[in-house]
């Protein structure tokens, strides 16, 4: 049997791709376009099938369930939305966030033979309102409430989701994704935001210097971790809820990674901008937004972060094929 992955040729698709055909699952990666050839062609991915089309169009996902024996579906397309974006396309944002989850779901149900559908969200449906006493959003007591329409569109989805499962009896979990960067990171038509950790991996190749707006401090969750994250809920046995958190599980900040990288390049250099001063690493939100507590995952799945940052500092570094060295920067 094989998972259909929507959303298949970017960020979180590509990393879940990598994490499920590692374990010998079977997959079908289906997007708007094909992912890069570059990154098509490593091996991590081989034996993926790859289908086109578009997720609002019903013909494309029936060609995409029958591509391969569809069992399980990991509903990840989405377009992940600026500022700038909500005020030039925002019908096409709800259009595929909200639209593209209800036409996924119907013929993902007409198809038949689905034991579970995921549908990804965000830490975005919680906008910037106060955690739970414990500093974290917590799934059993708070409250959603997005601040931006790519917020307000996940969160519809996810009712959308959970509201046709229920009538069709589908078994439906939502997981929640806070913030992300690693490998198989790309920019994309439909991905405004490339993380800060990604922005300044490229001022290090390019020999720039990365200077910050602020700390920006978050759960900040490595891609193979939240691919890890992910395929537990998707493959998991005996869940007892139908929304799951997936996050890095502790703080860290983009200091801390600029910090990690200048231990590995020494000629590699970064600052805070001055009071004046444009920053050249772009941050998508104003203001820092609390984490997310994963112990309902963890104490459902067993699942628990691999790479902390300096671990997914090295992974990194490895996979994009980088190397310190004691002087001349990035090699």
């Amino acid at each position: 049997m094989a998972t259909l992955i929507t959303g298949g040729a970017g960020f979180i698709g590509l990393a879940l791709a990598e994490r499920l055909l590692a374990t010998g699952q079977r997959v079908v990666l289906f997007d708007l376009a094909p992912a890069p050839m570059e990154l098509l062609a490593r091996s991590e991915l081989a034996g993926a099938v790859c289908v086109n089309g578009d997720v609002t169009c019903q013909t494309d996902l029936d060609t995409a369930l029958a591509a391969a024996p569809i069992d399980r579906v990991v509903h990840a397309a989405a377009v992940t939305s600026n500022e700038q974006r909500e005020r030039t396309d925002a019908r096409r944002i709800v259009d595929v966030n909200v639209g593209g989850t209800i036409n996924l779901m119907e013929r993902a149900i007409a198809h038949g033979g689905i034991r579970r559908i995921v549908a990804v969200s965000s830490v975005a449906v919680y906008g910037f309102s106060a955690p739970a006493p414990s500093g974290y959003f917590e799934e059993a007591i708070s409250h959603p409430a997005p601040a931006a329409l790519y917020g307000i569109s996940k969160l519809a989805a996810e009712q959308a989701a959970i509201r046709i499962a229920h009538l069709h009896g589908c078994d439906t979990r939502i997981v929640r994704l806070g913030p992300v960067y690693g490998p198989w990171e790309l920019p994309t038509p439909v991905r405004d935001a490339l993380s800060p950790h990604h922005q300044v991996l490229r001022a290090l190749q390019s020999g720039h210097e990365a200077v910050l707006p602020r700390a920006m401090r978050a759960d900040w969750i490595y891609s193979r971790d939240a691919a890890a994250g992910i395929a537990a809920v998707a493959m998991g046995e005996g869940l007892g809820h139908a929304i799951y958190h997936v996050g890095g599980g502790c703080l860290s900040d983009v200091p801390s990674w600029c910090r990690t990288l200048e231990a590995r390049f020494p000629d590699f250099r970064w600052r805070y901008a001055a009071s004046s001063e444009t920053a050249g690493i772009v941050y998508n939100l104003p203001v820092d937004r609390a984490p997310l507590s994963i112990a309902r995952l963890t104490r459902d799945t067993g699942f628990s972060p691999a790479f902390p940052v300096s671990e997914a500092a090295a992974d990194y570094l490895s996979w994009m094929g980088l190397n310190g060295r004691t002087s001349g920067g990035a090699s």
